[in-house]
């Protein structure tokens, strides 16, 4: 859900980089010139063999391909969207990419609160943390640090757990959430940066966490977090969503503007396309509605599959979705 966010604050500090001489990382071939240089930024050739791949293929670059909008926007309407409300939590930094990805670490770990019986699967800050404690450019001293974020943040969530049913995750839970985050671009992009929590940044995501309603996610029967799509996953880079709720896939916003624009739209519909190809690990129902939860502004918004496809065309689009995501990268 922030992924994109993080992606462009990492292209800025390539930016600044290839200022300085320093160029991003395109293939294996760079990385091997780029160790020799004296001037390359070595946290980032320290994963450099992971970020080819992880940056250049996601469900979202997908969905941004010129060809892929253009298909969606002939083929594919989007549903009207006419809700209007005030900005409840507006944002208190600057850092959207990693603010965002910390709200979604606390805000898995408040549904899991809600409901005990939630489906989870391991942290991607887990597999960052192996990846630097398998890397040979990393001080011990980094590792250890790194490894104390993600021993930390177990402890705090176990703690949390046992706690009231019904509590948000308190002070100490959002700041295991934020170094988590930072966790994350290492096995997304490549990059090993930790910074210390801002504290307006853990204000911001209490705000935002105050205005979720235990009733929009307390699930029926089951609750799916980060759902990954059987081998669909794999035709975008190893997607995976937000959240699946009973018959809904919801994806979780921390936008600062209350819109569903085509850019949204168009993500939610891949996703629906992903789980119609690979189904859903973990959850034998279909999905019947996807859904877009604003987190500025506590508001849940779901939309009926049924309202944007039509059944009888719905095979059509799952061949074209197919054979495109296979054919790899157009022009955009």
């Amino acid at each position: 859900m922030a992924f994109r966010a993080q992606q462009n604050q990492w292209l800025c500090i390539c930016a600044r980089g290839q200022e300085a001489g320093v160029r991003p990382v395109s293939s294996r071939s760079a990385i091997s010139s780029l160790r020799h240089r004296q001037r390359t930024t070595p946290r980032l050739l320290a994963f450099g063999g992971i970020v080819e791949y992880l940056s250049s293929v996601s469900l979202s670059t997908f969905v941004e391909r010129k060809d892929v909008r253009e298909y969606l926007r002939v083929n594919v309407a989007k549903p009207w969207f006419q809700v209007r409300a005030e900005i409840k939590a507006p944002p208190l930094t600057t850092t959207y990419g990693w603010t965002g990805t910390a709200f979604d670490y606390a805000m898995r770990f408040y549904l899991q609160k809600l409901n005990p019986s939630t489906k989870v699967s391991r942290w991607l800050a887990e597999e960052s943390a192996a990846l630097v404690v398998a890397s040979r450019r990393e001080t011990a001293r980094t590792k250890k640090r790194v490894l104390g974020i993600i021993g930390t943040a177990k402890d705090c969530v176990r703690s949390y757990l046992k706690g009231k049913r019904d509590a948000k995750p308190n002070r100490e839970l959002i700041r295991a959430a934020v170094d988590l985050a930072q966790l994350d671009l290492v096995y997304r992009i490549g990059l090993l940066d930790l910074q210390p929590i801002n504290e307006a940044m853990v204000e911001d995501i209490g705000s935002m966490l105050a205005l979720v309603r235990p009733e929009d996610f307390r699930a029926k029967r089951t609750c799916v977090l980060n759902p990954t799509f059987g081998s669909a996953s794999e035709l975008v880079g190893g997607a995976d969503g937000d959240l699946v709720l009973d018959g809904t896939l919801i994806d979780i916003k921390v936008n600062k503007n209350l819109e569903l624009g085509r850019d949204i739209f168009n993500q939610l519909f891949g996703y629906y396309c992903l789980s119609c190809i690979g189904g859903i690990d973990g959850f034998r129902g279909k999905i019947t509605r996807v859904a877009v939860y604003f987190a500025r502004f506590g508001i849940l918004h779901r939309i009926p599959v049924d309202s944007f496809v039509e059944a009888s065309r719905l095979p059509a689009h799952l061949k074209w979705f197919k054979a495109t995501a296979n054919r790899g990268v157009s022009s955009t």
